[in-house]
């Protein structure tokens, strides 16, 4: 019997009749947010699609929420969203949500500083050495600074969850993830 199989019966309680059964014969199954992919469960395409548009909206760039605030919301709607999906058995796809709202959050940071001469200062300020921070004088926009080392050595993924409390899922140990660094790439 398939994991998804196993799963309907065990944790849904629900009797399923392999003979006639899509899910006891299907390779990839879709069924409440969640697909089979060999053999394994994994969050849908769609359903991660959705998660990056709703941390979108709750990083919002011209907010006037505080980084505290912004905080509260997203970690209130990442721990229902991740709690569902904990069923996965990737949480390295918990971890690209992560990752998404800290990105998200330093192109915030970046747009904050109207010039890229009060972004270079406050980048010195966080402990960026003056040749790495010069690099923010390019002509790039703020989604591509917002991934260069010198925005994340100054706000590094321990920065976020220490100092701002952003909540991470991904570092739990459950018993049915693999382990953190793989991947799979739902289509």
């Amino acid at each position: 019997m398939g994991s998804i199989s196993k799963f309907i019966e065990g944790k849904l309680k629900l009797k399923i009749n392999l003979d006639k059964s899509k899910v006891a014969h299907s390779r990839e199954v879709k069924f409440l947010g969640l697909t089979i992919i060999d053999g394994a469960i994994v969050i849908s395409a769609q359903s991660m699609k959705r998660a990056m548009q709703k941390v979108k909206e709750l990083t919002s760039r011209g907010t006037h929420l505080s980084l505290e605030v912004s905080m509260k919301q997203i970690n209130s709607w990442y721990k229902g969203w991740s709690g569902y999906y904990s069923m996965t058995q990737y949480p390295s796809q918990l971890r690209k949500i992560e990752a998404h709202v800290r990105r998200r959050l330093r192109s915030r940071f970046v747009d904050q500083q109207k010039r890229r001469c009060h972004l270079f200062r406050k980048l010195i300020k966080r402990g960026v050495p003056r040749g790495l921070a010069s690099k923010v004088y390019s002509n790039n926009g703020r989604w591509v600074l917002s991934n260069t080392m010198a925005l994340t050595r100054a706000y590094s993924n321990r920065w976020f969850i220490d100092v701002a409390g952003q909540w991470i899922r991904s570092e739990e140990r459950q018993r049915h993830w693999f382990p953190l660094h793989q991947w799979i790439n739902v289509t």
